[in-house]
């Protein structure tokens, strides 16, 4: 029938526009959070749903780590009798009105507020909550605002045309009483961030096995479910989509999507949608653990493992802007050039490689250390004071002097010691090279007088 070819050409023309908004969202940026949160952004937008996650697969402990999630939380359906709070809403980018008939009667008002896929409603979206409204007046009888179970249901079928932050319901009795129900949904994010689940664990550890998307009506029955999430969220899935994220046959994940928010089963044509995402979202985010790869190799020592210096002058400004007061640590190994000349340099650059394992061992996090050159480190300590330096540095001093072996090598290094210089901003300087001068100084200062040591800058004249 022309009406119902015209509605699937409708249907069509919205999801390649939704597909299409999701590639160029995705495309636009190589930050993996970005690219997380634009996936969850676009299926909200393809999938009405009470929760979405996007897991991440750990391929080197065969882990799925749930990156970025949304729990819709649903407030409770209130009932403000004779409140006129919708009387003159009109239509906004980010808001629908549309009007309750019933015969020739105005039974009511919808008012939707607050896309959660965007900041603005699209026409089609305006023009479902219309159609919707057209048939809903009839249902606007005066034993509706008694019936709390037909008013969810009326929720959710406006959720589905139109999924939002908040709808309000204003209902006219025969006398001409305004009746307002109000019902809100909050994503509430992150609820479950950073937990993770053995690769063969659960629905999603399923299709991350098999590589294969799964449409279920009932997940909470279904043998592979694992309740344990659904203990820890409060959440019992019942309609759900599981779709990997593959690129060149590789796993990066798993996305999932549970509870259409009309209590109906999620369609063919949803899994479709949420499939097309996910194969533009595996290549942004392939993309962009490339990009952190490159940017991590090229902040870091090889040698080591620490940071080099592109990291430590990267670094040290933000932190100093920000985390005072701030210590710094310069070490240099002393005796290095006798074990070189004792057992050859394969030796002595694994002795550097261990100290920067005791270094990296010492490190709490936020601290940042990097291998300055040759056998010299520098160590920055965010929000520390001299006297809290000191302890670290002695503790580095220790663990370097107790070293009696490189890592590898069956040779006695135990001559191998640090001398260690300490400044801290703003005490003994404020800008990043004067805080190096100092610390640097201090460091040679120690080396003049005895090695293996710790030792403290001087402070800087006033003025």
């Amino acid at each position: 029938m022309p009406g119902t070819d015209a509605e699937l050409l409708s249907r069509q023309l919205r999801e390649l526009v939704a597909l299409h908004d999701g590639l160029r969202a995705l495309t636009s940026t190589l930050e993996l959070p970005a690219i997380l949160r634009t996936v969850l952004a676009r299926i909200r937008v393809v999938a009405a749903a009470e929760a979405l996650s996007l897991m991440l697969y750990d391929a080197e402990r065969d882990e799925l780590v749930f990156a970025a999630t949304e729990t819709l939380r649903e407030g409770a359906l209130t009932d403000v009798t004779s409140v006129a709070t919708t009387d003159g809403a009109t239509d906004a980018p980010g808001r629908i009105v549309a009007l309750l008939r019933h015969g020739e009667r105005v039974a009511g008002q919808i008012v939707v507020d607050e896309p959660l896929g965007g900041d603005t409603f699209d026409g089609e979206a305006r023009a479902r909550v219309r159609r919707l409204a057209e048939a809903l007046g009839g249902e606007c009888t005066e034993g509706l605002p008694q019936d709390p179970e037909a008013l969810q249901h009326l929720f959710a079928r406006i959720a589905v045309a139109a999924p939002s932050r908040a709808t309000t319901l204003t209902l006219f009795d025969a006398q001409g009483r305004r009746l307002v129900f109000r019902t809100s949904h909050a994503l509430e994010p992150g609820v479950i961030d950073g937990v993770r689940l053995r690769g063969d664990r659960g629905i999603a550890g399923w299709v991350a096995q098999h590589r294969e998307a799964l449409r279920l009506t009932d997940a909470s029955a279904d043998p592979r479910h694992d309740p344990t999430l659904a203990r820890r969220t409060g959440l019992v899935p019942r309609s759900m989509l599981c779709v990997p994220l593959l690129h060149r046959e590789r796993l990066l994940g798993v996305i999932q999507v549970i509870n259409r928010l009309d209590g109906g089963v999620f369609t063919e044509d949803e899994l479709r949608l949420v499939r097309g995402l996910a194969d533009h979202a595996a290549i942004a985010i392939a993309n962009a653990q490339l990009y952190r790869e490159v940017e991590v190799a090229s902040l870091t020592d090889d040698l080591t493992g620490l940071g080099n210096t592109r990291c430590f002058h990267r670094a040290l400004p933000s932190l100093l802007a920000t985390r005072l007061p701030l210590s710094m640590l310069v070490l240099d190994l002393d005796h290095l050039k006798e074990i070189v000349d004792t057992f050859g340099h394969l030796v002595g650059s694994r002795a550097i490689a261990t100290v920067g394992r005791l270094i990296a061992e010492q490190l709490r996090p936020g601290d940042v250390a990097a291998r300055f050159g040759g056998d010299e480190f520098v160590v920055v300590l965010p929000a520390t004071d001299t006297v809290a330096a000191c302890v670290i540095a002695e503790r580095i001093r220790e663990a370097v002097a107790a070293c009696a072996r490189p890592d590898g090598y069956d040779v006695d290094i135990r001559s191998l010691t640090a001398s260690i210089g300490i400044a801290t901003a703003p005490t003994h300087a404020a800008d990043p090279d004067g805080l190096f001068r100092a610390a640097d100084g201090a460091m040679y200062a120690v080396k003049r007088l005895r090695r293996d040591g710790v030792g403290m800058a001087t402070v800087r004249a006033a003025g």
